[in-house]
């Protein structure tokens, strides 16, 4: 038994001094880095495809993109499907040709628009759901759909956000919009 543990820890021992030897006196590629100038790294890592920024490139760059992404989700928020864009531009040109028709007004009269304007001032509590929010707005002419504009809040996050107080809010007021209001 003695000779079997022997044989080991000779093997343990020569494999030991094996690997220190080699340590030591192979070219060790953390010595190259560690005595690279800043310069020489840069373009080290350049030449394998990446891109060194400072730190004021790095911030605007960050700004940028953030500016960005904020601006897309603004435009994916307020754009709608052409389908829909149709319908309703389809239905506000028969609804204000009806309105010419019957009052003999212009299309583009300030004051039409600003008679079908509603305005209303929604009160916030502790507690109140976003279902509820969008009913008290539905049934004060502010937005058509409750459902619609339910769904919009959850889906774009804003049903966390919701402040309390009041706020006024009119009729001519996109989706997007009337959650800023709310949330800000």
């Amino acid at each position: 038994m003695k000779q079997p543990i022997r044989s080991f820890a000779l093997g343990l021992l020569s494999a030991g001094i094996l690997l220190l030897v080699m340590f030591y006196f192979t070219n060790d590629p953390k010595s190259k880095t560690e005595n690279m100038s800043t310069d020489d790294m840069i373009k080290s890592v350049e030449a394998e495809g990446y891109r060194v920024l400072t730190e004021s490139e790095y911030i605007s760059v960050s700004v940028k993109s953030d500016e960005d992404k904020n601006a897309g989700e603004n435009a994916n928020s307020e754009s709608q499907p052409k389908e829909e864009q149709k319908n309703n531009s389809t239905s506000d040109e028969s609804q204000e040709t009806e309105t010419e028709e019957t009052n003999g007004e212009e299309k583009n009269d300030p004051s039409t628009e600003e008679n079908s304007k509603v305005n209303y001032t929604l009160t916030v509590k502790s507690g109140m759901a976003p279902s509820t929010i969008s009913s008290t707005l539905a049934e004060n002419g502010i937005i058509e759909d409750r459902d619609e504009f339910t769904q919009y809040m959850e889906e774009q996050g804003y049903t966390t956000r919701v402040q309390l107080g009041d706020f006024e809010l009119t009729s001519n007021m996109s989706h997007y919009e009337i959650a800023e209001k709310l949330t800000n």
